[in-house]
C-alpha cells in the first residue's frame, strides 16, 4: 500500500554545496550521477492542502526536524517535505499523518532517500526515488536490496495491522524510475518475520518464528530457531516456506 502522494517539479533555485550524508541501508542502483551542486528544495511548489484533524488523532504541531545534513535537499512545513531531485526540481512528499521520523538515509549514488516514520496507531517506512520526481514508496519496514541494486524487498506483518505496507513487497529499480512488482497482504502467517538475503536477483530469503513460538520474554526472540522462508519470481513472489535454490 502507497500512503504518500508526490507532489510538483519546479525550476532550479539558489545552489549549495552538496552534504556529505550518512549512507542508506540500500545498494546503488542503475547509475544517476548526481549534480555537483545540490539544489535547495522550494517547499511553495508542493500541492495546497489540509492537515484534517477533525478526529483529534493528530499530535504534531510543529514541522517535521530534518536531519542537518539533509537540510540541503530535504524541507519540512506541516504537510510536506519538499525533496531535491536529481534533476535540481522539486518534488514533495505527504507527510500530514505522519508524527515522528528517523533513520532517515542516502544510497551511495544520493539517488534514493529513505526514512522511518510512525504516526497514530500507524508506522511505516518510505524509499523516494530523486530521480523520479521524488516519487515515493512504502514499503512498511527497511528493505532488503539484490546485491546489483535492480530489486528490493520488504516484509511487515503485525497482529495490529498498523504497519504501512502490512503484507511483503517486491519492487524494481530501473534507469526510468521505481516500479512494484508486487505485493502479497493474504495468507501471511503471523509472527515475527525477517527479510534475509537475496540470491542473484529473483529470489530472496526470509525467515518467521511462528506466533505461537514466540518467546514471553522478548530479549530471548533472537535465540529463538527461526524457520526458512523464500520468495521466488518464478512462483509470482508468493513466500512459502524453504530457502532459495542455490544461484
Amino acid at each position: 500500500m502507497v500512503i504518500v502522494a508526490t507532489g510538483c517539479d519546479a525550476a532550479p533555485t539558489s545552489a549549495v554545496e552538496a552534504p556529505t550524508t550518512p549512507t542508506a541501508p540500500v545498494a546503488a542502483a542503475a547509475p544517476a550521477t548526481p549534480p555537483a551542486k545540490a539544489v535547495r528544495p522550494d517547499l511553495s511548489v508542493c500541492p495546497k492542502v489540509k492537515r484534517d484533524n477533525e478526529e483529534g488523532l493528530l499530535e504534531r504541531t510543529a514541522p517535521l526536524p530534518v536531519p542537518a545534513a539533509f537540510a540541503p535537499m530535504v524541507a519540512s512545513d506541516m504537510n510536506h517535505f519538499a525533496v531535491t531531485t536529481l534533476a535540481g526540481h522539486t518534488g514533495c512528499v505527504d507527510v500530514r499523518w505522519m508524527e515522528a521520523v528517523e533513520g532517515m538515509a542516502l544510497s551511495k549514488d544520493q539517488r534514493f532517500l529513505s526514512f522511518g516514520w510512525s504516526g497514530y496507531e500507524a508506522f511505516g517506512h518510505i524509499v523516494v526515488d530523486r530521480a523520479d520526481g521524488a516519487n515515493a514508496f512504502e514499503t512498511g519496514d527497511v528493505p532488503v536490496w539484490s546485491r546489483t541494486g535492480k530489486r528490493f524487498a520488504a516484509i511487515d506483518v503485525s497482529e495490529s495491522g498498523f504497519g504501512g505496507l502490512n503484507g511483503f513487497g517486491v519492487w524494481e529499480a530501473g534507469s526510468a524510475g521505481i516500479t512494484q512488482l508486487v505485493i502479497h497482504t493474504d495468507g501471511l502467517p503471523p509472527g515475527d518475520w525477517r527479510m534475509g538475503a537475496w540470491s542473484g536477483d529473483s529470489c530472496v530469503n526470509l525467515s518467521l518464528v511462528p506466533s505461537e513460538r514466540i518467546p514471553s520474554d522478548a530479549n530471548a526472540l533472537a535465540r529463538t530457531p527461526r524457520d526458512p522462508w523464500f520468495a521466488s519470481a518464478d512462483r509470482t513472489w508468493k513466500p512459502q516456506a524453504g530457502t532459495c535454490p542455490k544461484a
